[in-house]
Parts: structure tokens; sequence; C-alpha cells
């Protein structure tokens, strides 16, 4: 080639380097760029968030910034944060929340879909890792068999709902057909949520971002439902991924059992029980302590059962046990025990609503610690992340704050009409055990990209990953900045790329940065972020 020829195609490969013309390939016959043009009147943008003051503009959960302007997570601040508890009013249809920290209550939040279909008698609530909430809808008689269903009853008197609220606005985000009554929900690690139908003895999978449906008996499902024991009531997540769901029997003989199901496959790992104790088999809620054990509400005994999760020794009193052997049964105080759930220090809460009192016992011996007067009608009892034990007052239309470090201090408020709910109502279960105890934090910013049109394109970081630690970063888009709040979330990203809104678009967008690490020392710190448009 003579030097103005390669001088030529030089210029030309430059040319297009800087434009993004294509086609510079080498070929026998005589080469001719494609040119493609850049349109016009784009104009490219971006808005970079990289000191203290920048960081500050967004919201900061369980997040802290350094002198420097760095954001990470901070010792000073909880692990994980439990900012509401979201209680079902069963009798009102609605949904209310509270802040655990001011007790400002916000809504009632109706359940009411796009098409106008009401949730009847919302009795379950959990709080996924978004902190956003989801409701179990299982209607208003739906103590009956699967052939007994009348379509005509649903969803008024068997309903087979299931609704998620924004943790923001409270506004429904999903609202999705499920099997007959669903009385059971628990999520694992993956936002998959798991969903016990009572009527129907089964148990689905639904994906907690998207709606899809991994196993269920809809047409679009991935897989058939999961077959178990009669009137799947109660669930929870454990440290290893399975599902242990809690089956009442009701309408057979009332010999409660657990069935043990790998999340990961769908498989049934065993099925347990009766527990018997001085000729009572019945049980309630249910909650997994540090230790791996399964402690459920022992109702009409009066008690709490602790079951082993997995074979093995029991370092409380050295014994070896099969996986869902009963290690022992420990009298509450009150009568009708019925939620239970498992604080910061292992200590096992309990509610008995025969005698409007909570109880809280050693965790490792089964011994009462302390039993308080609550409301009337005491039916779930949940834990925050600041040592404060939280019960839901069924007929007194509330709940009540404990303070679980010396029980000195307690405090009523007010809520919907027929409150009612035993599952993990302010999503502390999920992050301590189902996640392993594992800090998660998040900060949210908005961007106003100044135009009605913009071409969302990129979202760029810089950050520091110690071993262990995750960083993800995601993205949604709105044509307003109330319209986020109702918006899906586009795909995580693990690195910077390509922006995803998630299937929205609009003038405004919102990125949210999500650690993750074993603890706070070593936890990722985030030097700055940008996100590019054009318009």
């Amino acid at each position: 080639m003579t030097p103005t020829g390669l001088r030529s195609r030089l210029v030309w490969v430059l040319f297009g380097l800087a434009f993004g013309f294509a086609g510079c390939t080498q070929s026998s016959t005589p080469w001719t760029p494609e040119v493609s043009l850049p349109e016009p009147d784009i104009v490219k943008r971006s808005m970079t968030f990289t000191s203290s003051d920048d960081f500050r503009t967004g919201v900061l959960t369980g997040l802290n910034t350094d002198t420097s302007g760095e954001l990470q997570m901070s010792s000073g601040l909880a692990l994980y944060e439990t900012p509401f508890i979201w209680v079902p009013n069963s009798t009102a249809r609605t949904v209310t929340r509270v802040d655990t920290k001011t007790l400002e209550v916000s809504g009632p939040f109706p359940l009411i879909n796009d098409a106008g279909v009401d949730c009847y008698n919302p009795s379950r609530t959990t709080v996924d890792i978004d902190g956003n909430v989801w409701v179990g809808c299982r209607g208003n008689a739906s103590y009956v068999n699967r052939d007994q269903v009348e379509p005509a009853s649903v969803p008024v008197s068997i309903d087979n709902k299931v609704v998620k609220l924004s943790r923001e606005s409270g506004a429904v985000l999903l609202s999705l057909e499920v099997g007959h009554a669903p009385r059971a929900m628990a999520l694992d690690v993956r936002n998959h949520l798991w969903i016990g139908c009572s009527v129907d003895d089964t148990v689905w999978e639904i994906d907690g971002e998207t709606g899809h449906c991994y196993r269920g008996e809809r047409s679009d499902c991935d897989a058939p439902a999961i077959p178990v024991e009669d009137f799947p009531y109660g669930m929870a997540v454990d440290q290893r991924g399975h599902l242990w769901v809690m089956s009442l029997r009701y309408l057979t003989d009332t010999r409660a059992r657990l069935t043990e199901i790998d999340t990961a496959t769908g498989a049934v790992l065993g099925v347990y029980g009766p527990y018997e104790r001085n000729g009572c088999f019945w049980l309630y809620g249910i909650a997994i302590h540090p230790l791996g054990d399964i402690w459920l509400g022992g109702h009409v005994c009066n008690d709490v059962v602790r079951v082993k999760g997995f074979a093995g020794m029991h370092p409380g009193d050295g014994r070896t046990y099969a996986a869902g052997e009963m290690i022992g049964a420990y009298p509450v105080g009150g009568e009708q025990s019925r939620g239970v759930a498992v604080d910061l220090d292992g200590n096992v809460w309990v509610a008995s609503s025969g005698t409007n009192t909570a109880s809280k016992l050693n965790g490792a011996t089964g011994a009462i610690l302390a039993e308080v007067n609550v409301g009337v009608g005491p039916i779930g009892v949940g834990v925050d992340a600041y040592g404060n034990a939280w019960v839901v007052n069924r007929t007194s239309n509330s709940v009540h704050r404990v303070n679980g470090l010396d029980m000195t201090k307690v405090t009523e408020i007010p809520v919907g009409e027929g409150p009612y709910t035993y599952s993990d109502m302010l999503g502390m279960a999920l992050r301590t055990i189902t996640h392993r105890g594992e800090g998660f934090s998040t900060w949210k910013a908005r961007v106003d990209s100044g135009t009605d049109a913009p071409r969302w394109k990129n979202i760029h970081w810089t950050a520091l990953l110690p071993q262990h630690s995750q960083l993800e970063v995601r993205a949604r888009c709105a044509s307003t900045e109330s319209g986020l709040a109702t918006v899906s979330w586009g795909a995580l990203l693990s690195q910077p790329g390509a922006m995803d809104c998630g299937g929205g678009s609009g003038r405004w967008a919102e990125v949210e940065a999500r650690f993750s690490a074993p603890g706070t020392a070593s936890s990722p710190v985030l030097y700055d972020l940008t996100v590019y448009w054009d318009q």
C-alpha cells in the first residue's frame, strides 16, 4: 500500500472511530466505508454523584458517608434495618404501615388491583429484601376442602390472590392469582415468594419482582405446584434455603405436620410429626432460630415446640436428633399460644390470645424470661432490628411495641379493623435467618433528565469490593417522579453497563445501589456513580 493510500485509510479509521462509522474490514475488492451520520440535535447528558452532599440527595438505608464522601455500610448503623411493620386489616381489607422508630402510621392502603378486584380477608404480610410487602388474601369462608370450592364464591368467600405493595407509596405493584386461600408466605434468598394455599394443599413459587410463576397450577407456570399436607398455615425459610411448611391438618385430624422443601429444586425432603404433648397435637405460628431449630406455637396446647432442623447433635443438650424430630415443648405462661418470632439474641417471642399476653423465652433452654400484658386478642408477633417486639392485637385493632430489653416500655398504636398476621411482617426473619445475617443496605437517588423522552443509556460507577462483599445497581424509569414508585425495576448490574429501565420510560429515572457484606468491616465502598442519557 502506498503511503498516500495508508494515510487515507488511517484518516477514515480515525474518523470512523470518532463518529461510530461501521465497516472497516480488509477485502480483495475496493474498500468502501459504510457511513452512518450522527442523528441531528442529540445532546449527551449525565449526572454524577461523588460527594457526601451528592449521595445525601438520595435515600440512605443502613449506609453512611465518611469525611471523604464515599458511601459505605457503617459500623455506627444497624447491619440491617426494619423501618416498618406492615399490618393487614382483615376486616377492612386494607394494610397499615407503622414506622418502627417514630411510630408514625401511614395508610390504610387499599389492595384493589387494576381490574377493580379487592383482596378479601388479608391475613398475612411478609416483607421482601427491598422493603416492599406481600399480602396474602385468604377470603372469608375458606375452611373447606378443595372439592367444595364453588367458582362463584371466588374471590369473596375463598380468595386466591397475593398482592405486592410499594415500600414508599403503599401502591399496588402486583396482584396475582394463585391457589385458593393463601395462608402461608415466605421469601427465599432470590426474593422468590413461596405461598401455601390452604384449600388446595399446595405450595406455589412466584418471582418476587416480575410475578412469573415457577411452580403453580396456572397454565403459564413452569412446573406444577408442590403438594403438601392438609391446610398449610405457616412457613419459613431456613439458613440452608429449606422451606418449612406447617400444615394444621385442620380438616382431617388436627395433628399438625411439617414439610421440608428444598427451594433450589422444589424437592420434598421430608414430612415430620405429629408432635404429641400430653395428648395435644396442635401447632400454629412458625419461626427459625439461628441454631437452625424450628419453633412453633402450640395454640390450645399453651406451649411452644422446638424441632431439630437438620440431623445431628444439638449444642443445647448434646443429644443427637433426626431432622424434624422434636427437641422439646415449653409452657409459655399464657393460653392459646399463636404467633412466634426470634429476636437478635436468639430469644423466642410468643403471642397468647387467650390471656392477652406476650411471652419472651430463652431460646437455649425454653425458660420464660418475661411476660407482658398487651391488647385484646393478640395473634401475631414480630421483632425489629432495634430490640423491640411487636404484637398484633386482633380484637383491639392495634399493635403493641414492647421494649424487648427490659420489658418496661409498652406502647399501643391503633391500626385498622381486624388486624391479623403471623408471618414476617417486619422482614426481620428474611434478613437474619434466610440471608444468614448478611448485612444488606441500599442507596437510592432520582434523576430528572429535563426532557420528556430521554434515551437512558448507561450507568457507571467506581467502587471497592472487599472479599465476600457485593455491590449491584439497578434502575427504573417513569414519566413523572411520583410514578417511579409504581413501576418495576430493571435487571441488576454487577458491573457498569447499559441501563435497564425495566420496561419503563420517561423523564425520570431512579437508581438503586445495593450493598451486601458479611459485616460492616468488609463493606463495599462506592466512590462515585454516573447516569448517562441522550436528549
